[in-house]
């Protein structure tokens, strides 16, 4: 295959690399951060290496991160490893559901129809676990399919129901030229509750560009196509992302949709969602924030549209897990569906074996 541009530049970087000087590198805790893709991660890194001696440490993570992405020569280490891998992983699950079991509002619809008892939505903490197969196989240079499933299973002991999730997910990354990417990924998700039983899927393509942007500043922007399938309906969607490694360390990221209208459907118009990671106590921590927009309702003659916004807040409370603390409002034309809740959830490191 003809020799990329990056390709280019890393062995040039490895010739640089072959004494291997024993320094401490900063390159590792600037570039690799919390919610950077390995992408906008290498480049950042390879930015900064570029002429400077860097310890062995480092340059091998680098070369390691490299080889992962398909780029075979990396540094010009000897390999350290196969870059296709398989890793399976199980993970303790704890949070807080505002619906476990897929019920309704407890208020009358308008005031005259009144649920069901046994259809009334119930909230409260979850616990349980899940298991997941993870991997990626590199079929040509910059080129590579991952790929996932997962399966999870979290129990309420104050209602005595579960809530079953799976998971399944298939990439095509593809290094074109010049940092440019396209990525074609398809996904299912579905969720298994005491009253619902819901399936959902994604099959998008992605082209995104990683640069700096300025002196020190990483970027990558991209835009796409996505098909999002529900049980009764399919909609297309616009997406486009902007991340950015900062000079200071600090990550920040921003991602909106929009979509097209569904007749009949409420469906998401509009979607933003902002995120910012920093280093506190050299933990990272991370604050998220988003507001969508849906409509094209209808219950019983009456339009529905719903305004939903959210703020969480997650941060390693010790090596092996991390809190999240929230809050998410909706605002709906229809008055039941308006919602006040509190969010929470423990993010355990997953164990692989």
């Amino acid at each position: 295959m003809t020799e990329t541009s990056l390709d280019r530049w890393t062995n040039k970087t490895a010739v640089l690399l072959l004494p291997l000087f024993f320094f401490a590198s900063p390159i590792n805790a600037a570039c690799y951060i919390e919610g950077a893709s390995v992408r906008l991660s290498n480049k950042c890194a390879l930015e900064m290496l570029d002429g400077k001696t860097i310890d062995v440490n480092t340059a091998e993570r680098i070369d390691r991160k490299l080889k992962e992405e398909g780029i075979s020569a990396g540094l010009g280490f000897p390999s350290l490893g196969n870059a296709n891998s398989v890793s399976k992983i199980i993970y303790p699950i704890l949070s807080y559901s505002d619906n476990v079991n897929g019920g309704v509002p407890p208020e009358p619809l308008f005031g005259r129809w009144t649920p069901l008892e046994g259809t009334i939505r119930k909230d409260g903490v979850v616990a349980g676990f899940g298991l997941g197969v993870s991997g990626r196989y590199i079929y040509d240079e910059g080129r590579y399919l991952s790929y996932g499933v997962n399966a999870s299973y979290a129990y309420s002991p104050q209602h005595r129901i579960g809530v079953a999730k799976t998971t399944a997910n298939v990439c095509s990354v593809n290094h074109v030229k010049n940092w440019w990417y396209v990525d074609l990924c398809a996904n299912s998700f579905r969720v298994r509750k005491d009253l619902t039983d819901s399936i959902n899927s994604n099959l998008s393509i992605k082209s995104s560009k990683v640069f700096e942007s300025n002196d020190g500043v990483y970027s990558e922007a991209s835009f796409g196509i996505n098909r999002y399938f529900a049980e009764s309906y399919s909609q297309n969607q616009l997406m486009f992302g902007y991340d950015t490694i900062h000079s200071n360390g600090v990550f920040s990221a921003l991602n909106i949709t929009f979509g097209e209208s569904v007749e009949n459907e409420l469906t998401t118009k509009f979607s933003v969602q902002g995120r910012v990671s920093a280093k506190l106590v050299n933990k990272p921590l991370t604050l998220t924030a988003s507001y969508s927009k849906a409509d094209g309702g209808v219950i019983l003659g009456v339009d529905r549209s719903d305004n939903t916004y959210s703020v969480n807040v997650t941060y390693p409370i010790w090596r092996n897990f991390s809190a999240t603390l929230g809050y998410r409002a909706t605002d709906s034309t229809i008055g039941i569906y308006s919602v006040r809740t509190p969010t929470f959830g423990i993010q355990f490191v997953p164990i692989e074996f």
